[in-house]
């Protein structure tokens, strides 16, 4: 069996190289380009990015792989969530599955994306699910019956903030948190950038 205690610290090993690679190529740059067209034609742009993305991007990021098997995590040891600035991190539980994910919930870690203004800035901060218990227990203890069509639940933005390990800022697809030095740069991306 694993030792799951190395999963109740936050992830330090980042692998900026091959994330950002992937960020650039498949999220970053083509977002701008639709930007721009959506400008140009006067039509509001609509959801930045697929949650599937967020998901590659962190796998990469914490490597980490996916289990999409089935119902459960995103990841092997981590549930990855994004929103946009000052939005709240949505959860949702299928009738079938939803009170052993909602067990599952407790005992991983919890990757928050938080994005804004055409993903010019991404924060990505990280909780263990202990640490989210009493959202969990009570979302459990609530758990409907008989089931609605959607049981949705969200962590409020300002929780995660408050509370969550700051691990990465991105500005304009470049790494600004934490700093990065000669040898850990990312090579992908569309400038230089001088290290310390």
């Amino acid at each position: 069996m694993p030792d799951r205690s190395k999963f109740v610290l936050p992830p330090t090993n980042l692998d900026f190289e091959k994330s950002l690679m992937f960020f650039h190529a498949y999220m970053y740059g083509p977002l701008q380009g639709k930007l721009r067209l959506y400008g140009a034609r006067s039509i509001p742009p609509g959801a930045a990015v697929m949650s599937s993305d967020w998901e590659v991007f962190a796998s990469m990021l914490v490597n980490d792989l996916g289990r999409k098997l089935g119902a459960g995590i995103d990841l092997a040891n981590n549930e990855v969530k994004s929103a946009k600035q000052g939005g709240s991190y949505e959860y949702q539980y299928h009738k079938n599955t939803g009170k052993e994910k909602l067990a599952k919930d407790m005992t991983v870690g919890h990757l928050f994306f938080e994005y804004f203004d055409g993903l010019s800035e991404v924060n990505l901060r990280w909780l263990h699910g202990s640490m989210l218990r009493e959202f969990f227990q009570k979302w459990l203890d609530d758990y409907p019956d008989p089931y609605p069509q959607r049981y949705r639940k969200g962590i409020p933005y300002s929780f995660v903030r408050a509370n969550g390990t700051l691990l990465m800022t991105l500005r304009d697809g470049e790494v600004v948190f934490p700093e990065l030095s000669a040898q850990s740069a990312p090579t992908a991306g569309p400038t230089k950038r001088k290290f310390k």
